[in-house]
C-alpha cells in the first residue's frame, strides 16, 4: 500500500495545474495546494521537530482547514480533530490529554483556545508561512512507531 504522503506527491505531479479545491470565491491548483501544505508541515516541523506528536486543529471546514489536516499529516504529526464550538474548558482537557505540541486555529478556535502565541499557528498567520517556506519541503520520516526503547523498525522476535 503506498503511503498517504506518496500518494499526495503523485497526485500534486499527475495534476498539477487541475483545480485540487474550489469554492464561490476561489480556485486552488493541486501545485498551489502543495506549495501551502508544504510550508506548513515545514512550519510545524520548524516549530516542534519530534515524528508523531500531536497537532490540534481547531476551526470550522474551509480551504485552510483541508491545508491544516494535509500539513500535520505532511508532516509526520498525529492529527488532534477539535469541535471549536465545544466550551473552552472541553477543548483545554482534550489538548492537554491528548497532550499537543501546537494548535491549529481560525478565529472561532482562536478566541476558544486561550494560548501564548507560541503554542498556536492560526490562519491569518499561513500567507507569511508560505512566503517563509514555499521553496521547502518536510522532512521525511519512517511511519513505524519506536518500540519502548525508542528504536524504529520491526519488533525482535
Amino acid at each position: 500500500m503506498m503511503p498517504t504522503l506518496d500518494f499526495w506527491t503523485n497526485l500534486v505531479q499527475q495534476h498539477g495545474q487541475e483545480i485540487a479545491l474550489e469554492d464561490a470565491d476561489s480556485q486552488v491548483s493541486y501545485a498551489e495546494l502543495s506549495v501551502a501544505v508544504n510550508a506548513l508541515a515545514v512550519a510545524l516541523q520548524s516549530k516542534d521537530p519530534i515524528p508523531g506528536s500531536r497537532v490540534a486543529l481547531c476551526a470550522e471546514q474551509s480551504l485552510e482547514y483541508l491545508v491544516s489536516v494535509l500539513a500535520i499529516l505532511a508532516a509526520g504529526k498525529v492529527l488532534v480533530p477539535l469541535n471549536c464550538h465545544g466550551s473552552t474548558e472541553a477543548l483545554h482537557q482534550i489538548i492537554n490529554d491528548s497532550r499537543c505540541s501546537t494548535v491549529i486555529v481560525d478565529e472561532t478556535g482562536h478566541d476558544k483556545i486561550r494560548a501564548d502565541d507560541e503554542f498556536t499557528i492560526q490562519f491569518s498567520q499561513f500567507e507569511g508561512l508560505v512566503r517563509t517556506y514555499r521553496d521547502q519541503t518536510p522532512a521525511r520520516h519512517d511511519s513505524q512507531p519506536a518500540d519502548a526503547d525508542g528504536a524504529v523498525g520491526s519488533p525482535a522476535v
